[in-house]
Order: C-alpha cells, then structure tokens, then sequence
C-alpha cells in the first residue's frame, strides 16, 4: 500500500506521514511546510528523507509569510500545484479548501481520496460559532467571513467528491451525518500525542489547580469557564490558563480579573513543567473536532473535564478519566470541578487512569497503526466494489 500526503500547512500530517515512513508506505509528503524537519522543539517534526517531500517556496511564502492573495486563493494555488505531484499511490490523503485538485486527479487516476476534516461539518460549525456571538453580542462579520459562500461551496463539494473523509472524534463524524452524509463514507480516527514530550512530573505544591490549554476565544468556551471558576470561589484553588486570545475574550477577563492568572503561550515542549502544577484540565470548547490538549494533559497524569463536542468521548469514559458534560453549562462545570476538589484521592486516581489510557492507546504509533487499517480497509472495499 502506498500513500501519498497532502497538506497545505501541518496540523497533524507530519505525524501520519512520519508513521507511514516508518511502515515503508509513504509515497510523498506534499507540503508548503519549509522548515527545520526534525527539529527537537517541533513536535510535527519527522525523519522523513528529503526525497520523500515535496514542497513549494511560493507556497510556503503565501502560507507562512507576504500573502496578496485572499486564503481561499492561497489554498487554490497550492491545491493546483499539489495536484501535480498525485502518481501512483494506492491512497492520497488531502486537507480542505486544497483538496479539489488533488482529489480530482487522483481519481482520474483510479486512486482513492481522502479529505481529512478536523473540525465538524462546515455548515454545524457556522451555526455553533453563530449562535454564540450572537449570543454574547459580538460582531459577526469577520466569522462569517471564514464561512464565505464561496468557501463553503468549495468545501461542500470537496465532502462530495472525495471517496471518504476522515474526521477524529465521533462527534464530527455524527455532525457529517446530521448533514446527510452516509456514515460508511466517513472515517473516525483519533488523535494521539508524543509521550516523550509529554509525561507526569511531580507536583510541587498543595494548591488545587484547574488547567486549560490552547487559544482562548468563544469557541473555546473559556468564558464559561472564568464564569464558573469566580462562582465557585474555592480557597486555595487556582485557574491558570495558557495561550493567546482573542480581543472576544477581553470583556470576560477584566470582569473575573483576580480570579485567574493568564500566562500567555507558552512553548510546547515546556508545558509539561506547566502540567506538573495542576490537579485537573478543562477544554469548554463550543466546537471543536479534537482537542490535541486533551491527550496531552492526559498523558501528564491529569484527569480532564471536557464538553461533548471535543472529541473527548472517544479518548476518556465518563467517570473514568475524567467528565464529559454539555456545553454552554456553567453549573456542570462547577459541579464537576467542586467534585474533584472536595475528592483529592478520587481525582489523583482518575488522573493516573488517564495517563494508562493514554499509554496504552493514544501515541502517535497507535494512531499509526489505526491509520493504516483504515487505509486497508477502504482498499478491501474498493476492490470488492
């Protein structure tokens, strides 16, 4: 079986592409990435040969540097250039808004296509996203400018044509059906994470800590958090999130000022120091196909407090290693928090169950191996077609 990826940016395809090298099934990596490949601090980096990847310096500029273009055009030049490279593979495996092209080559070729979606079905997304600046009174323009009509036609036909689309939550995938999509022709797999980079370390304090991880806007459902948190107002208890936000956000965090500390990102292959200080991690986000935080607060020993539309049901169990509870719920937030901090022990065992799920079924060489049966199994049903 041989595989060739397409990816105007990285997201997680230097991981699959890094699994298939090491199976001996990758074909190429076609990419605009033109970076340091297998940088110690870059954990999309990989041992792929150079021979192997294929990348373009006007690309990579209109990605990663001057683009004049809108991003829908940017993704349209990649995409044509990308198509170019499609050969002999068995299998392409290629990102949204790109996709068209690549798609269409390959099956003029009789090679299958998949479209990875990381997110939920466009049109669900839109709607989520909608209904909450809506909601908080915020200015929808530029939102619906990433739901553009041309964008969501291009994208909707990208769904239709590919041979199957691969999302990594069921979730997602009960969105695409919602929108009419048979379920056989969508593909669930999982997301992992690098346990080299991410491990338990000891705690140095007593403090009760809730960590969260990532940007912070209202999609991410931080403000329900900040709500919850300032309601609870438990002693020796502290919220500490990382990453940048969105001017959205600003509001909430001058109205819960004192009750929080905001680091601001931070690097990846320093958050386990981060990680160490915490007790429990919450991801409250409105939409989101995976959160990659989740696994790895998981794989740091942290039980995790996630809402149903994170992909966390497919990696933790409900009372297990953690709580999935609904979104947009301040009281099952407050509930679940106060519960882990009234019960230390119970907490600290549901993080050591999280990070045995974790390594026992959520690295990169597990997501690997998913992949490829995933691959095969389309080729059966291809062949039997």
């Amino acid at each position: 079986m041989r595989v060739s990826i397409f990816c105007w940016t990285k997201f997680h395809a230097f991981h699959l592409a890094h699994q298939l090298h090491q199976r001996g099934m990758l074909q190429h990596l076609v990419t605009s990435f033109y970076g340091k490949f297998g940088n110690k601090h870059n954990d999309r980096g990989t041992d792929i040969p150079r021979s192997k990847i294929r990348t373009n310096l006007l690309c990579a500029a209109l990605a990663y540097g001057y683009n004049p273009f809108s991003e829908l055009q940017g993704h349209q030049i990649f995409g044509n250039w990308a198509s170019r490279h499609v050969g002999d593979e068995d299998i392409v495996v290629t990102w949204g808004l790109s996709a068209l092209p690549v798609i269409q080559a390959a099956q003029k070729r009789g090679i299958i296509a998949i479209v990875e979606r990381g997110s939920a079905h466009a049109a669900v997304q839109r709607d989520l996203l909608l209904r909450e600046y809506e909601e908080f009174g915020q200015p929808t323009t530029e939102l619906m400018r990433s739901f553009s009509p041309e964008r969501m036609e291009r994208e909707l036909l990208e769904y239709a044509l590919a041979d199957y689309i691969e999302v990594p939550s069921s979730f997602a995938k009960r969105t695409f059906v919602d929108q009419g999509i048979p379920a056989w022709k969508i593909l669930r797999t999982p997301l992992g994470v690098d346990l080299s980079r991410f491990h338990p370390l000891p705690k140095p304090d007593h403090t009760f800590r809730v960590i969260y991880t990532g940007h912070m806007s209202l999609r991410k459902g931080v403000h329900y958090l900040l709500q919850a948190f300032a309601e609870l107002n438990l002693p020796d208890a502290e919220l500490w999130l990382f990453g940048s936000h969105l001017p959205e956000i600003e509001p909430f965090f001058q109205k819960y000022v004192g009750k929080y500390r905001h680091f601001g990102p931070v690097p990846q292959h320093t958050l386990s120091n981060y990680y160490a200080h915490g007790d429990v991690f919450i991801i409250c986000s409105i939409e989101e196909g995976f959160g990659m935080v989740l696994p790895q607060a998981m794989a740091c020993g942290l039980p995790v407090i996630c809402t149903t539309n994170t992909g966390g049901e497919d990696i933790s169990a409900d009372g297990v290693e953690g709580f999935i509870i609904p979104i947009r719920s301040v009281e099952a937030i407050k509930e679940k928090i106060l519960y882990l901090y009234e019960q230390r022990d119970l907490c600290a065992a549901m993080g050591q169950a999280a990070l045995q799920r974790v390594q026992t079924s959520l690295t990169w060489d597990d997501v690997g191996a998913r992949a490829v049966d995933t691959y095969r199994a389309c080729l059966s049903r291809t062949a039997t077609h």
